[in-house]
């Protein structure tokens, strides 16, 4: 793999592009609590593309359009499954930093807007409407 790695520079290129399409996106995407119809369409559309980058790298190996679709069906599966998993840990990370915020607008003593006068930096930063003492 070393070898392929300094013959082949776009190789490596290609490596990093399918480990972030694989982790870092589903991760974001399960922290924005997208629904698992985005999550599918993400994965479809990132399939497709990595086939075509595929196709624009290595033109020999695609004589139709069927080895191109098939190629993007084999891409976006090898992507469903890392990525699926981080999805899921992203959307069960998800209610933790909703959590988070509302502790630090109680810590901030920004849980009760009607006992603070506000200010232009307040009114720039001001709290959720989620945001009340003992939640």
């Amino acid at each position: 793999m070393k070898d392929r790695i300094l013959r082949e520079p776009a190789f490596a290129l290609g490596m990093l592009v399918w480990l972030v399409a694989a982790t870092v996106f589903p991760w974001q995407l399960g922290l924005a609590r997208a629904s698992i119809v985005h999550f599918a369409l993400y994965i479809a559309i990132a399939g497709c593309l990595l086939a075509v980058a595929d196709v624009l790298l290595n033109p020999a190996f695609y004589r139709r359009w069927d080895d191109v679709a098939l190629q993007g069906v084999f891409w976006a599966i090898g992507l469903s499954v890392p990525g699926g998993i981080l999805f899921a840990l992203g959307h069960s990370a998800s209610p933790a930093a909703d959590r988070l915020e509302d502790r630090l607008c109680i810590m901030a003593g920004l849980a009760n807007p009607a006992d603070h006068t506000e200010g232009p930096i307040e009114e720039a930063l001001e709290p959720t409407e989620s945001c009340e003492i003992g939640s």
